[in-house]
């Protein structure tokens, strides 16, 4: 039975000339799991937005066709109607957050549905087991981390207990085992009583946690539909490579072992999937014991200079009495990419705002706090973000000015910049972040990987010597993902040291020179993506997991697969070479 139906659905915003949807034919049914993938820009939000009559009723625009959730039209329903059938779950888990605890903020949909108060908190306290925030309570959601906010906002759209549960990135912010608690639940409200139907939106970078997950994959670009099919076929179907939305990197490896030659009569797109395949191919090919390639883990090494960041001894506890750090210390050379890694509310962000003056230790006169030799506690902020400028998890706590030139311009400005100084930082900026042609946009417009780029973008004109970038990959499609880090190396060729916080996992391995893993407040474990990704256990205390590819080396180690496999060609290599000196 169709519970979701779109027809015939294409929908314009004001002053846009592109339309958002075009076409949509779309029939979703009750207890069943679909994920919305595109590249950024694709369509998906307004898609969602379109379940609840969001569009047009709160963001106008000029809408074809129509929209029904369980019979009710959009367009005869209000917003306010339309929340008893239908929960959505934005990108950005600040516009859905204005109560002043957590657990109010929870309570909020099922109060303004007159329900009573027993059932009010009944309902919150199980959209708080579900989402890991029990402890939370009377915590200000303005303290906890990105992850946690993320969560905050799933746990409120659970708490109405709707038919129809749609998530816009909804796993874009949490570490990689809070990614797999999410999909639980989805499996948990799609599977239990309530059988809800589940849309999950994603650009790619988490395309790894639907595999087994969603029972249907819908792919847009442009706002059309380029593809509908079962996920376990749709998700190894090459339109995903060609939208810039990736797959699943099990998925690429047996593709690509395929394209060398490979007698392959199915593509995995799981873990499980992958280890029995790989099992099954090796032992047909006579394989019995893995042999290493000659020069296997080597990489060229770099030279890096002096110590540029010292951190030691650092504590801040948020009032009442929440330990963020707990005694933090940490090095950074200069020229290294170093990525910080943790589970949510591991202090992780707490710690980058104390290296450029945003908060203050607690223990001020025994913690050390050094940029570039300087301690931070005692200078101008004018006089940090000339070393070290930081970046914010969610650009919009960043962005302010009308038109993309204008932010990019105000730092340079501020610092008393000549407007021939300007004009060439500037373009040099836009150029090197993929904002060349948007300079008159109005940057609240932006659609978010957009304002991804921007946010760094309007730090570059200083020059700083060490940038420092939370998630810097939040909201990119693979594609994005790739200019980004493209980007941020030629500025380490160029000098700068840079230090990303993230829980993408391949963009640790692929491009950072070493990693420092937080826990609870505390630095865990440091050192080369190879190193700490080889310790699986010691990480999950971090609730981290692996990259897909190098998980499934550690599944097959029994029969001589490294531990610290770092990415899909590295694997292929292995195995090609087993097959060839097999004659596979």
């Amino acid at each position: 039975m169709s519970i979701v139906e779109f027809r015939d659905v294409s929908f314009r915003y004001l002053r846009r000339k592109a339309h958002a949807l075009k076409n949509i034919n779309l029939s979703l049914e009750k207890g069943t799991t679909v994920a919305i993938l595109g590249p950024a820009g694709a369509g998906k939000t307004t898609l969602v937005k379109a379940l609840m009559g969001v569009v047009p009723h709160i963001d106008p625009g000029y809408l074809d066709g129509d929209v029904s959730v369980n019979g009710w039209g959009t367009r005869d329903h209000s917003v306010a109607d339309m929340a008893r059938h239908v929960s959505i779950v934005l990108e950005n888990p600040d516009i859905q957050i204005f109560s002043l605890t957590v657990k109010d903020d929870i309570a909020f949909g099922p109060a303004n549905l007159g329900m009573s108060p027993d059932e009010i908190w009944k309902r919150v306290a199980y959209a708080m087991r579900e989402t890991q925030l029990v402890g939370l309570d009377d915590r200000n959601p303005n303290n906890l981390s990105g992850g946690q906010q993320q969560s905050l906002a799933i746990a409120g759209a659970l708490a109405m207990r709707p038919r129809v549960l749609a998530m816009d990135e909804p796993v874009a912010m949490l570490d990689p085992v809070g990614k797999e608690r999410v999909m639980s639940v989805v499996r948990s409200v799609t599977k239990g009583d309530t059988q809800a139907t589940t849309i999950i939106t994603e650009s790619g970078a988490d395309i790894e946690s639907l595999a087994g997950n969603v029972d249907r994959v819908v792919a847009l670009r442009h706002g059309e539909v380029v593809l509908d099919g079962p996920a376990g076929e749709a998700l190894a179907d090459p339109v995903l490579e060609e939208i810039g939305v990736g797959r699943p990197q099990v998925t690429d490896l047996f593709l690509k072992l395929r394209n060398a030659g490979g007698k392959l009569p199915h593509i995995p797109v799981d873990l499980d999937g992958a280890v029995e395949a790989l099992r099954s191919l090796l032992a047909e090919a006579g394989v019995g014991q893995i042999e290493l390639p000659a020069g296997y883990g080597r990489s060229p090494g770099r030279h890096f200079g002096e110590q540029i960041v010292q951190i030691e001894n650092l504590h801040h506890t948020y009032p009442p009495d929440v330990h963020a750090l707990r005694g933090v210390d940490l090095a950074v050379r200069e020229g290294e990419i170093v990525g910080i890694i943790g589970q949510n509310g591991s202090g992780k962000t707490t710690m980058a705002r104390h290296l450029v003056g945003l908060l203050k230790p607690t223990n001020r006169r025994e913690a050390v706090v050094r940029v570039m030799g300087q301690n931070v506690t005692k200078l101008r902020f004018r006089q940090i973000i000339k070393m070290i400028n930081y970046v914010f998890q969610n650009p919009d706590d960043q962005i302010f000015a009308d038109t993309v030139w204008e932010e990019v311009a105000f730092a340079p400005e501020m610092m008393g910049f000549s407007e021939e100084e300007i004009k060439p930082l500037v373009e040099e900026a836009l150029e090197t972040f993929n904002l060349t042609g948007y300079e008159k946009r109005y940057t609240m417009a932006l659609p978010e990987d957009l304002k991804t780029y921007l946010a760094i973008a309007c730090v570059f004109p200083l020059k700083p010597q060490i940038l420092l970038i939370d998630e810097p990959t939040t909201g990119l499609d693979t594609k994005g993902e790739r200019i980004m880090m493209r980007s941020l190396g030629m500025l380490r060729d160029a000098g700068h040291t840079i230090v990303i916080i993230t829980h993408n996992m391949k963009t640790i391995a692929e491009h950072c020179d070493r990693v420092v893993a937080m826990a609870e407040g505390k630095i865990l474990l440091e050192g080369t993506p190879r190193a700490l990704f080889a310790q699986p256990e010691r990480l999950l205390e971090a609730e981290i997991k692996p990259p897909q590819i190098t998980q499934l080396g550690q599944r097959l180690d029994d029969i001589g697969f490294p531990p610290d496999v770092l990415t899909v060609d590295e694997m292929l290599g292995i195995v090609l070479h087993n097959l060839g000196r097999n004659g596979g």
